[in-house]
């Protein structure tokens, strides 16, 4: 293989290569601008999970997010050792918690937003808006979910 840092050209025409090269490369990027406050990828997406409406307990978030149930533990504990989540008795079933997000745990998802925003400028910054879109439209019909969520909120 020559020297160079370019993959082959065999790879660069497989889809899945170079989704994961953008996968890569990305997570580089924000997981840096993340650690300059202290949080990394995992904690903004938790922090995000639990801002949506509705009860989660820790199981159904690493389900959700893909993380191995004990990873998932010590990332809870850190945050709500942070003040970030607070995890209360579900009053169902005695043995599950319920998770939800504090205000300082709002605050820090905002700022995180941010933070990855403005990586994400950087990351796609050779596409245009409408680029952005087809491309988010794209991964999510490969991914089976619907192209709604490629527009930004209202």
């Amino acid at each position: 293989m020559p020297s160079s840092t370019t993959p082959p050209e065999r790879l660069l025409r497989n889809p899945t290569f170079v989704v994961a090269q953008l996968h890569r490369v990305g997570r580089e990027d924000l997981e840096g601008v993340l650690a300059a406050e202290g949080l990394n990828l995992r904690t903004h997406w938790i922090l995000c999970c639990l801002e949506e409406p509705g009860e989660l307990s820790q199981k159904q978030l690493a389900d959700v997010l893909g993380v191995d149930r004990s990873d998932m533990v010590r990332l809870l504990d850190d945050l709500e050792k942070r003040g970030f989540v607070a995890r209360t008795k579900n009053a169902k079933d005695r043995r599950k918690h319920v998770l939800s997000l504090t205000s300082a745990g709002r605050q820090v998802r905002e700022r995180s937003d941010e933070l990855v925003e403005k990586a994400s400028d950087q990351l796609y910054g050779n596409l245009s808006a409408k680029e952005r879109r087809s491309l988010q439209r794209l991964v999510l019909k490969a991914l089976g979910l619907p192209k709604k969520y490629a527009t930004p909120p209202t």
